[in-house]
């Protein structure tokens, strides 16, 4: 897999879309070309909670959908972490700069930070976008984008997830939408509990199922990707960080 960053996502998708933006890292050109021959009237970003390249790898056959996207018409990246943490890791993502720049280290800070999100940035210019996530990650963008999706927390987490596609799923049906952030957390809650991560997968494998099928009626494009390396009780805290795949297809 050619190696990136999670910094290279939203220069990309800025790029795409006509915009520019002040970042560290250019846009990702293969990406790029990617998007440019295909033309998507629609991108989704789908963050898969701590499904970094190691646990990919071992849940390969359970997340057999990626490996059927994959094989029809995919490419497939190992891409470098910023953070161990999820909202610094996603903010990253969506501004294309480091935590030790953007300063979003919580759910709190996403409202403070000066810095815009390719989320704003894309509305601002009139191409809509959409968030669905945790319901303290949606606050501060409540009318700043043209939709948002909170989800509250909670203890049963495929309900969570089932929450989030099934407002991915009403989403995608907005013909004037262009990008879409949307964030699954089953293979996270899974890791952090000691609970079985081939059960997680096969759930998280139904939700992409279900979101790709959907996005393909809209010929959109996914990129899904991991925020994290997974937090698992096996694993030592000196354990060699193994970074986080990075997916991109047109189901």
């Amino acid at each position: 897999m050619q190696r990136l960053s999670l910094l290279h996502l939203a220069p990309t998708i800025a790029a795409y879309f006509g915009l520019t933006l002040a970042t560290p890292r250019p846009p990702a050109e293969r990406i790029l070309t990617y998007l440019r021959a295909r033309r998507p009237p629609v991108v989704l970003l789908l963050v898969i909670d701590s499904l970094d390249c190691s646990l990919y790898r071992t849940l390969s056959t359970e997340l057999a959908q990626i490996r059927t996207l994959l094989a029809r018409d995919g490419l497939v990246f190992a891409c470098e972490t910023v953070s161990t943490a999820t909202t610094p890791a996603i903010a990253s993502m969506l501004t294309g700069l480091p935590p030790e720049s953007h300063g979003i280290l919580t759910s709190e800070e996403v409202g403070t930070s000066a810095v815009h999100s390719i989320l704003e940035l894309l509305d601002e210019a009139g191409m809509p976008t959409a968030a669905v996530m945790e319901t303290k990650g949606t606050e501060p963008l409540q009318g700043r984008i043209s939709y948002v999706c909170p989800v509250d927390d909670r203890e049963d987490i495929e309900v969570y997830d089932d929450l989030i596609t099934s407002a991915t799923l009403d989403l995608l049906q907005q013909q004037e939408l262009r990008f879409i952030f949307a964030h699954l957390r089953t293979i996270d809650r899974f890791a952090h509990r000691g609970m079985d991560l081939q059960l997680a997968a096969r759930i998280t494998n139904q939700h992409i199922s279900a979101i790709t099928e959907a996005l393909g009626d809209r010929t959109g494009v996914l990129l899904l990707c991991g925020d994290h390396a997974a937090h698992l009780r096996a694993r030592g805290a000196s354990s060699q960080n193994p970074g986080v795949p990075l997916v991109v297809t047109a189901p």
